[in-house]
């Protein structure tokens, strides 16, 4: 059970050692669903279809400040970033016209309809109430709001934020000498939202094993102990271009479309045919052009300034054509990072232990800041990663659907059979070098991993063709 504390922990000044944020609840879901959407071109009041006919928060992580600017336009920037207006007196109603409420010390108290309009429209609220419901707030339908189906990634997502955060301010506090009922406070709220932060991973995993095995593709084979298909399924791999070729020969024989015949070599043609067979709506459109043809070190500055805010975020980091770059570029950004944030390693934020000389006022600024680098960069990490699942998810869901999916999978077996008529002496030999690990006649028992060891067979095939004058043309 989560640790219950007190509504006096989360107030303002508790949560945030910045200004206090200017409330945009006079900003509703409607209004947002008036403009064509700008990453997908659903029409006025249509839902974004991204995959299969539904939202997907691999292209709309940050669609609705996106829209807020495109339709009203806003400045959503921080109060300590804009220049002070002052205005007499208060904004009154009138037609067309309403006015905006002041900051709410306890959004997780507002009406539920006001509530969903909030966070839909600020990271940071929904992160305090989050934050809030993990250490034992209660009200009804807040955990259907907050953990439901089209929302809880992005639950995940505000938790992980919270845990990073609560778990550098307790480290300097005490790194300062503070060792308060604030430290102890924060310490609790750190375990309170990390138990909830893993009951929502368990929960998101239920949720996608029920979807993918209603769909048929769970469960998954489990890995064959037969040594005649391993060998057959090796050969495929090390004839790879020839295998592809009597694939499509099959495939088109039976009656299968060219285009979706063809080979596919790499996640990239993966989902540009989906996105040209209109399975995935991921427009190619100037913007992910431009994203994609940067350099490494202009691709980490944008990377970077994404990490560094939390409300407006860099939707086409998120393109499908790119989430495998992000995802890379973050794991060496981590690694760049993590000697100046004092962590390990770049798996998680590890605690931090005190130093036999005390760290100044200013070298405990400059830790902070870069400690809290190096969580933003874990927290878009884990989320990268989160989003690539889903990706993956849907477009194995959108390809099983699809009518030429079973004579596919037949013509590829077709193909496998006719490489082991082709080339005998290639299959004897590998089913030589897999002999030395049957327990019986055909089973299997490897120790170790197999990849390692089909690539040291593939190394001793390549020698053998080598020495063959009329050796078989192999790997590409």
């Amino acid at each position: 059970m989560p640790t219950r504390l007190s509504d006096a922990a989360f107030d303002e000044q508790t949560w945030s050692s910045g200004p206090v944020r200017r409330a945009l609840w006079n900003v509703t879901s409607s209004d947002i669903a008036t403009i064509v959407c700008p990453t997908c071109g659903a029409s006025q009041y249509a839902p974004c279809r991204t995959l299969r006919d539904r939202p997907t928060t691999a292209l709309h992580r940050g669609h609705t400040l996106r829209y807020l600017n495109v339709r009203f336009p806003l400045d959503l920037r921080e109060p300590h970033h804009c220049r002070v207006q002052r205005r007499s007196g208060l904004g009154l109603d009138a037609a067309g016209l309403r006015a905006v409420r002041m900051p709410h010390p306890q959004p997780w108290r507002l009406p539920l309809p006001e509530l969903s309009d909030l966070i839909n429209v600020s990271f940071l609220d929904l992160t305090k109430v989050v934050t809030a419901q993990a250490c034992g707030v209660r009200r009804t339908g807040l955990d259907e709001l907050l953990y439901g189906p089209d929302r809880i990634e992005h639950s995940i997502d505000a938790l992980t934020y919270a845990l990073y955060d609560r778990q550098i301010r307790r480290e300097i506090r005490i790194l300062s000498g503070q060792c308060d009922e604030t430290a102890r406070n924060l310490k609790a709220q750190q375990q309170a939202v990390w138990q909830q932060l893993r009951e929502a991973e368990r929960r998101l995993k239920a949720q996608r094993v029920e979807e993918l095995t209603t769909a048929g593709v769970l469960p998954f084979p489990p890995a064959t102990d037969d040594s005649r298909r391993v060998a057959r399924a090796w050969l495929g791999r090390y004839l790879c271009a020839e295998k592809d070729a009597l694939a499509l020969e099959f495939a088109t024989a039976a009656g299968v479309p060219a285009a979706a015949a063809a080979p596919i070599r790499c996640i990239q043609e993966k989902i540009t045919r989906c996105i040209d067979n209109g399975w995935l709506i991921a427009p190619l459109n100037d913007a992910v052009r431009s994203v994609l043809a940067l350099d490494e070190s202009s691709f980490r500055k944008r990377l970077l300034t994404d990490a560094g805010r939390q409300d407006e975020r860099d939707d086409v980091l998120c393109h499908p054509l790119v989430l495998n770059r992000w995802r890379d570029q973050l794991n060496e950004s981590l690694r760049a990072v993590a000697p100046g944030a004092d962590n390990p390693h770049t798996k998680h934020l590890t605690d931090l232990t005190r130093t036999p000389t005390p760290r100044t006022t200013a070298q405990l600024k400059q830790l902070q800041a870069r400690r809290q680098m190096f969580a933003a960069l874990l927290q878009r990490r884990v989320e990268a990663v989160r989003l690539i699942t889903t990706l993956n998810d849907g477009l194995s869901i959108a390809e099983r659907g699809d009518p030429s999916h079973a004579l596919l999978k037949q013509a590829g077996d077709q193909a496998y059979d006719e490489l082991v008529r082709r080339h005998p002496d290639l299959y004897q030999r590998i089913r030589a070098h897999l002999a030395k690990f049957e327990t019986r006649y055909g089973r299997l028992q490897t120790h170790g991993s197999r990849t390692r060891l089909r690539e040291q067979i593939f190394e001793e095939l390549d020698r053998a063709a080598a020495r063959t004058p009329a050796g078989v043309t192999v790997r590409r």
